[in-house]
């Protein structure tokens, strides 16, 4: 039945209904299907006249192996196959140099400072790339964006005893020159530099940076 409605699905809405096929294949009983449904995705996902990124979430969850596409031109395209892949060298490279820029249409940052924190070995791994988020997020990401390479370039909270690594000096001034991580009323983000042992106050992470 799985197979049959994909079939039938008119073209215009196969990726919706791909996408809900695939969750409706993760049935038990459907295991012995999943190959075969995702031939027919791959398929259906090369004949769409759409943007081609759309499909690749369908494709990893259909268990399609994409590490052909970490070449492909549209740059979604690569590193949504470079998140599916994080083991090859070649996502490494992808998923850290896109780190440094805004994320093209259809990524979210959120998926890429998550894949940099993976497989980075420290954070002195990610510091450039790191800086880049820090001076231009929100202060919406507090939670999974700016907040949690804070978290991940403090392990153990600053103290005093402790001097800051050149790469958590250049973190703080990052942060420091981000306007929008000030606003006292954003409590979220003071929470944030709470926790990583460091001064809620502007002034003072601009001197403790140096």
């Amino acid at each position: 039945m799985v197979i049959a409605l994909l079939e039938a699905c008119p073209p215009g809405r196969a990726l919706h209904r791909a996408e809900n096929l695939v969750a409706i294949a993760r049935m038990p009983s459907l295991a012995d299907r999943r190959m075969e449904l995702a031939v027919l995705v791959l398929e259906w996902s090369e004949r769409d006249a759409g943007p081609r990124a759309q499909w690749m979430n369908c494709l990893v969850q259909s268990g399609v192996d994409l590490r052909d596409r970490l070449t492909d031109p549209d740059p979604a395209v690569r590193l949504k196959a470079a998140l599916a892949h994080e083991d090859d060298p070649r996502s490494r490279e992808l998923i850290l140099a896109a780190l440094a820029q805004p994320p093209p249409p259809g990524l979210h940052q959120y998926a890429l400072v998550a894949a940099a924190i993976r497989i980075a070995r420290d954070f002195d791994d990610i510091a450039t790339a790191a800086c880049q988020v820090a001076s231009r997020d929100s202060w919406a990401g507090f939670d999974d964006g700016w907040g949690a390479l804070v978290c991940f370039a403090f392990p153990q909270r600053y103290a005093a005893h402790r001097p800051l690594t050149g790469a958590q000096r250049a973190l703080l001034r990052a942060l420091v020159s981000n306007d929008a991580l000030w606003d006292p009323t954003h409590g979220s983000c003071g929470l944030v530099f709470t926790q990583a042992g460091l001064p809620r106050s502007r002034a003072a992470c601009h001197r403790l940076a140096g």
